[in-house]
């Protein structure tokens, strides 16, 4: 019975979390409505706002729980919330608070950090980067049309000190099911909303969408961008709240306001992938339901019928799914296939050149417009012309030369290995192990999925989230006991 009590949360301590929540959280929100109200905040104004941030402080420095919460708040509204006054943004300055609050947490005993081949590849990872950052290399780091400094040390916070300092937490911080149980909620909380904004950026009332940008001035406003302003990371988001709402809302151990909740959720995640409009959204979407039909014990029929309906929908629609017109839901796009053949062109002959160091972190816009090149006679030259990467690992590649491609790719190989074996012993723990579990499978598997269209790096909530729950996930298993053989004495 030993191992079953590591599985069962501590009452005193779930209570203390949860008051340390809420009073954060809703400090947070204060901050925020002040932001949003007031604008950029300064003179006696901003230094109010920064003794409530500072009182907030106070409380999240003794909750590394409540810490990383309030750093995916701050990383999931960062377009959208802008408070002047301050030495950095708001998650920048969480991020800090987070290191602290874990460091306080080690030095007390509360949480042992673990340091082990990923992490210990992850650390090489880091370095390369900022080797080659400091690095003097053929072109500066700038945006070659504007001008514009690229500010790399933020580049390197949000591509690889986040999601790393976020597996490492999530390892240390989320080790009971309490925890994982607000992880998961947080989870359905961010899907919610973005799936709610999608739907009102096309359906309204308009007035209701906030941040504005959504409706007023998206980038792609054919396509439900979210408080990302981009797409394909929006969909990312929904597709993962979908699987985590199919699995709460069919726990039978949750509450039943709980499961009410996440049973809304879903639609709304499904309605807003439907509304990316996006070839990569929607195949990312796929492989998910796949692999969750197939691991997801309990809930793969929902998954099944999630499907069935799904290629059903697209049969039926297809001469409009298949035609160019995004706003009546067609994903044809030859420019967008145009753009990253191109770039994947650029790409191999960048590597070509710079092999093993590569042309120097954030250089890529700078090589794909001073060395841009044509994937075929047949495709317009202009096409992905000055982009940055599209591309997640050849963005990668260029920028960090086979040696830093190789760093990243042990890192993955690592990460899947402590995932796959996380799964295996949690699959048969309970219904809160068994969704982490699921989760952590489904989260990374979709994000690296998005990297084959997108430069991931640039992204720092997503990488935030999978990693943390990715993390979790592996924390929870390692708490685990090993299974007994039958018979043998507990």
């Amino acid at each position: 019975m030993a191992g079953l009590s590591s599985l069962l949360p501590d009452p005193a301590s779930e209570r203390a979390d949860r008051w340390r929540l809420v009073a954060a959280v809703g400090l947070g929100l204060v901050l925020i409505a002040g932001a949003m109200r007031e604008g950029p905040v300064e003179g006696p104004r901003g230094l109010f706002l920064v003794a409530v941030a500072g009182a907030a402080g106070v409380v999240v420095l003794l909750a590394p729980l409540v810490t990383t919460v309030l750093l995916l708040l701050a990383s999931f509204f960062r377009l959208a919330v802008h408070v002047g006054g301050l030495p950095a943004e708001p998650m920048t300055l969480l991020f800090a608070a987070l290191v602290a609050a874990v460091g306080v947490a080690a030095l007390r005993g509360t949480v042992r950090l673990h340091f082990g081949p990923l992490e210990a590849v992850m650390f090489a990872y880091l370095l390369w980067n900022i080797v080659s950052a400091m690095w003097p290399h053929a072109y500066p780091a700038i945006v070659p049309n504007t001008g514009e400094s690229i500010v790399l040390y933020r580049f390197i916070l949000m591509g690889t000190v986040f999601p790393f300092a976020a597996y490492a937490v999530g390892r240390a911080v989320f080790r009971d099911p309490s925890r994982i149980r607000v992880l998961v909620f947080c989870v359905l909380g961010f899907a919610a909303y973005s799936g709610l904004v999608s739907i009102l950026q096309f359906t309204g009332p308009r007035a209701m969408v906030w941040p504005r940008y959504i409706v007023d001035a998206p980038s792609w406003p054919e396509r439900a961008v979210g408080v990302f302003d981009q797409p394909v990371v929006n969909g990312l988001v929904m597709s993962i709240g979908f699987v985590a709402a199919v699995l709460v809302a069919g726990d039978r151990s949750a509450a039943g306001w709980q499961r009410l909740c996440a049973g809304l959720v879903a639609p709304l995640c499904l309605v807003g992938v439907y509304l990316t409009h996006t070839r990569a959204v929607w195949i990312v979407f796929g492989v998910g339901v796949v692999v969750c039909a197939l691991v997801a014990r309990g809930q793969r029929g929902v998954f099944v019928a999630t499907l069935v309906s799904a290629g059903a929908f697209v049969v039926a629609d297809w001469a409009t799914i298949s035609s160019a017109d995004r706003a009546s839901g067609g994903l044809g796009s030859a420019s967008e296939v145009y753009d990253r053949l191109n770039m994947i062109r650029t790409s191999l002959w960048a590597i070509g050149q710079e092999p093993l160091f590569g042309w120097g972190l954030g250089r890529f816009q700078q090589v794909n417009t001073h060395h841009h090149m044509q994937w075929a006679t047949d495709v317009n030259w202009m096409r992905g012309y000055g982009y940055s990467s599209h591309e997640n690992e050849l963005g990668i590649a260029v920028e960090l030369g086979l040696i830093g491609l190789a760093l990243w790719l042990v890192v993955l190989g690592l990460l899947a290995h402590q995932v796959v074996r996380a799964f295996r012993r949690l699959r048969d723990r309970g219904v809160v192990a068994r969704t982490i579990a699921v989760l952590a499978v489904v989260a990374p598997l979709l994000w690296a999925g998005t990297g084959f269209t997108v430069d991931l790096r640039f992204n720092d909530f997503v990488n935030l989230l999978v990693f943390l729950v990715a993390g979790a996930a592996v924390g929870l298993s390692v708490r685990e006991p090993a299974p007994q053989p039958a018979g043998a004495p507990t």
